[in-house]
């Protein structure tokens, strides 16, 4: 027996994202946070080409996603490259100035979701990964953060 209570969408509390990120290494209830309340056009026109209309959705972080992010790739993680506090205030910079963007078919396992895969380049290789919540919720939800470093040619001799 758990003492775990069952979620309930009613007791969500809305947060600003400096103050999720600051949860990050805490247990707390379930809060979110809205990143950017809107959606760029690139966004809108990869979607549309894929049956998906973006009108009405935000970019959004919880803290469920997060702990997901931080037990994958954190500090106590296995990760070559963990996270770091840092690495999640990125999170609205990638989004507005990703060097990539792909829609991706394959699904997230948890919520059976379609994703878009952000990739940006500063210093190491970032990947983003937001869920694509349709109906109500209406929302591109974090998914996962993970780094990647860079691998340096090697120096030629002149």
């Amino acid at each position: 027996m758990t003492d775990k209570k069952p979620f309930d969408k009613k007791q969500q509390t809305k947060i600003p994202f400096l103050e999720l990120i600051e949860l990050i290494n805490q247990k707390c209830d379930y809060k979110f946070a809205i990143i950017d309340n809107e959606v760029d056009e690139e966004l809108m026109t990869l979607a549309k080409k894929n049956g998906i209309d973006l009108t009405g959705y935000k970019h959004v972080i919880e803290t469920s996603g997060v702990r997901h992010s931080e037990s994958r790739h954190g500090n106590d993680s296995n990760d070559r490259t963990p996270l770091s506090i840092e690495d999640y205030l990125l999170i609205p910079y990638i989004i507005k100035y990703r060097d990539k963007v792909e829609f991706s078919e394959k699904k997230t396992k948890k919520h059976k979701l379609k994703t878009f895969v952000y990739r940006k380049t500063i210093g190491n290789l970032y990947v983003y990964v937001e869920e694509i919540r349709i109906g109500k919720n209406k929302s591109l939800a974090f998914q996962t953060l993970y780094k990647r470093q860079i691998k340096k040619p090697p120096k030629r001799e002149a």
